[in-house]
């Protein structure tokens, strides 16, 4: 009986080895995507806008949203794990998506810039968030992107923001959808808790860059580490193609020029086609690419999405799993794309590119 019983206990444990053996042959890589998560108590009708979020050299998530029942201008933020409490910028409304982006301002305090279409006019307003002690954020007082005089500083959506990697002093560009449609741009420079703005300029100068949505900036470290800004857009009226433009962003000099920067001709993306505006985003550690285009399909309400390495194009796929409609521009933050679901509940989900 005792020998019988060590060789069925040799057996089990065979059976259980060869178990386990197998399912770590059946479980492969992990999915492209990762599942799907979402924001506690966070709810919108506008495409919310993602940013890294950094105290005491931590990195955390940023996330700035439309209230679904107002025009207030909500924010969270997740640190060491944990989502902090929702709330609303100081006088902040808008009628559209915000966007964000992080920086560290000139006294060294990492801080958040959020900007947005204003809620009774066609103005961009913006504000600067400090991150101080306790992880919490004190706000500066909304100001208008706009020069004086300059009336083409408007849009009828929201803005786009990208602190490019080489440009020093907190030096950021604000790209949106102009008057005449045109893709506009701004540059500015960090002046104390506020930004010294130049006055707008229309990318390309041509009417090959006309969007009927809010464009989205990224940026590509290369060689020697000179860096490739990208600003994608969807096409004006009725049209759905995706097309680029680059500047760059140069090691020793940061962006090229003073108060407007060189673009090169549209590019249009192999494939790329949507009904409302993309988002695009850096996917590594290191700023060198690829880079990750996401944007609603011009059918349906599925997400695809493209990568560029160096100059190259995938073709086009789909963001797989559950929750992966939308009827909104999803949101990039490296790695982190943010949709809101395409029914009336207004739930931002958040999920990870893992390919």
């Amino acid at each position: 009986m005792l020998l019988k019983s060590k060789l069925a206990a040799a057996a089990a444990a065979g059976a259980v080895c060869a178990l386990a053996a197998t399912s770590v042959a059946m479980a492969g890589p992990p999915p492209v995507w990762s599942k799907p998560s979402t924001i506690p108590g966070s709810y919108t009708n506008a495409s919310p806008g993602l940013a890294a979020y950094y105290f005491h050299n931590v990195r955390g998530t940023f996330v700035t949203w439309k209230g679904q029942n107002s025009n207030d201008v909500y924010y969270r933020f997740k640190y060491a794990g944990k989502w902090s409490h929702a709330e609303a910028i100081p006088g902040a409304g808008t009628t559209d998506g915000p966007a964000a982006a992080f920086y560290t301002n000139s006294s060294g305090i990492p801080s958040e810039l959020v900007a947005w279409k204003a809620l009774h006019s066609t103005t961009i307003w913006y504000a600067t968030g400090e991150i101080t002690g306790g992880a919490k954020l004190s706000w500066s007082k909304t100001r208008s992107i706009a020069v004086t005089g300059d009336t083409l500083a408007s849009s009828s959506t929201g803005p786009a923001i990208i602190f490019p990697l080489n440009s020093p002093n907190a030096r950021v560009i604000i790209a949106w959808r102009g008057p005449g449609h045109h893709v506009r741009y701004e540059l500015g420079a960090q002046s104390g808790r506020y930004f010294s703005f130049d006055k707008s300029q229309w990318i390309g100068g041509s009417t090959a860059t006309l969007t009927s949505d809010t464009p989205a900036l990224a940026e590509v470290i290369g060689a020697g580490g000179n860096g490739t800004v990208y600003v994608f857009w969807k096409a004006d009226g009725k049209g759905e193609a995706l097309s680029y433009a680059t500047t760059p962003d140069l090691a020793k000099t940061g962006l090229t020029g003073s108060k407007t920067v060189p673009w090169t001709l549209p590019v249009g993306v192999p494939g790329g086609f949507s009904t409302s505006g993309p988002a695009a985003a850096d996917i590594s550690s290191h700023n060198n690419g690829p880079l990750l285009l996401a944007y609603k399909g011009p059918s349906g309400d599925n997400i695809r999405y493209q990568i560029l390495t160096g100059s190259s194009w995938s073709g086009v796929k789909y963001v797989s799993g559950l929750q992966n409609k939308t009827t909104l521009s999803p949101s990039l933050l490296t790695t982190l794309l943010a949709n809101v679901a395409p029914t009336s509940s207004g739930v931002i989900y958040l999920r990870n590119y893992n390919g």
